[in-house]
């Protein structure tokens, strides 16, 4: 069967997306779970919220500063080699975290360990394996992959949870290292294939191959807005499109960490206790799920530009009722409503920049591109902190943010798909 994937005439992608699913199951408690342990710790050892969440924030604004870095370790090295190197730092960082006992410990195993780790092995690493193997298909690649993600909340979140309050804290960053290493570092390491003509094979598959032979590239490419040519780095800076979708990315990120971060401790403050908490979280994981899955397939023959302004309606209707929750039913429209805009979000920034640039320097482009986004995310979660330490509130915070979604809705609305320089030339 292995020997049928890897011949000419087979198809691996589907392998690589079945690792990439399992993968993603465990990226993502390293990348939301700080917001389940951070009210213990503020417990335990007295630390300030915003104090603590500045761990959080250096975690992303190291994602960023290295990204450029990563980006061409990718592009030289391939993506397995950064998913096995990046996760061993991940993994020692999770067991570091089991072991602190100092505000320092805490900085070096989320914001250096853990914000290196996922920079070099998480994302854009997951994502370039997908951009190569999968062209037309995608939307649904990437979708399944991804859903992963927003499905293991169901479970993840409150069994993250309930593990906390049985075992501790400590005991449950063990198990969380040793689910890394397994699924984040070991299966990659051995099942990984960076791209299909390592093994004589075309992205998609030799049946889409054919499919599409007979298509002239307008034809394959224009009713989606997937470019027919693929633009350089530096032609892609060049464009209005791509500042526009890095200012879509980065402000819908700014929120999403800064409330995410604090969502547990926000519920704690409005009377709903720990478990039920952990239920929101999980409703939100499982509608986000479902969004990049409905996402994945409308995505076949639905502008994913369309999908991504549907996306910011959702999320700004959504956040807006943490303004006035005070109570379960409020915190689980929030879930639904905002779940579903996140889910489809996520979907839409994975497509939206190689359906506009192209995929053969898409790792350099979301390189020098994520640098902007991480560090303008980076500061939500301890501006939300502090604004709660000071006013006894976090709806303040949440305010400004409504706001910034707003913004992030105007800079999706106007990024439409930018045409290569060549083509400009071929038309005049």
């Amino acid at each position: 069967m292995n020997s049928r994937l890897k011949s000419a005439d087979g198809f691996y992608g589907w392998m690589n997306l079945v690792v990439m699913f399992f993968f993603n199951l465990a990226l993502m408690p390293m990348l939301m779970s700080f917001m389940l342990f951070l009210p213990y710790w503020v417990e335990e050892f007295g630390w300030s919220r915003g104090l603590a969440s500045g761990a959080q924030a250096l975690s992303v604004i190291l994602m960023g500063l290295a990204a450029p870095m990563v980006a061409v370790f990718i592009m030289k090295q391939g993506p397995k080699r950064a998913i096995v190197g990046g996760n061993v730092l991940c993994v020692a960082g999770l067991v570091l975290l089991s072991y602190q006992n100092h505000l320092w410990q805490l900085y070096l195993g989320v914001g250096v360990l853990l914000g290196l780790g996922v920079s070099i092995g998480g994302m854009l690493a997951m994502m370039t394996v997908i951009n190569n193997w999968f062209i037309m298909k995608r939307t649904i690649a990437l979708a399944i992959s991804m859903a992963s993600m927003g499905f293991s909340g169901v479970v993840i979140n409150p069994s993250v949870m309930a593990l906390i309050e049985t075992i501790g804290w400590r005991s449950t960053y063990l198990i969380l290292a040793a689910a890394a290493l397994i699924f984040c570092v070991v299966l990659p390491g051995l099942f990984i294939i960076n791209k299909p003509e390592d093994l004589g094979q075309v992205p998609d598959g030799p049946a889409s191959a054919k499919h599409e032979t007979a298509k002239t590239d307008e034809q394959k490419y224009k009713h989606l807005d997937k470019t027919p040519v693929d633009f350089t780095a530096k032609e892609a800076l060049r464009t209005r499109a791509l500042w526009l979708l890095v200012g879509y990315g980065a402000l819908s990120m700014l929120v999403a960490m800064g409330a995410g971060t604090h969502i547990i401790a926000f519920q704690f403050d409005i009377g709903i206790p720990a478990i039920t908490a952990a239920f929101v979280g999980s409703v939100f994981s499982a509608v986000m799920g479902i969004g990049q899955l409905g996402v994945g397939f409308l995505g076949l023959r639905v502008k994913m530009h369309y999908l991504a302004v549907c996306s910011m309606i959702l999320a700004v209707v959504g956040f807006s009722m943490l303004l006035f929750a005070k109570s379960l039913p409020l915190m689980i429209a929030y879930a639904i409503i905002f779940g579903m805009g996140s889910g489809i979000q996520f979907i839409a920034i994975g497509n939206l920049f190689p359906d506009y640039f192209g995929r053969s320097e898409f790792p350099k482009i979301m390189g020098y591109t994520m640098p902007f986004n991480t560090i303008i995310s980076s500061i939500g979660a301890p501006i939300v902190g502090y604004i709660r330490e000071w006013t006894g509130s976090y709806i303040p915070a949440f305010k400004i943010f409504l706001a910034l979604l707003v913004v992030s809705f105007f800079c999706i609305l106007f990024a439409k798909p930018p045409v290569h320089p060549s083509l400009k030339t071929s038309h005049a």
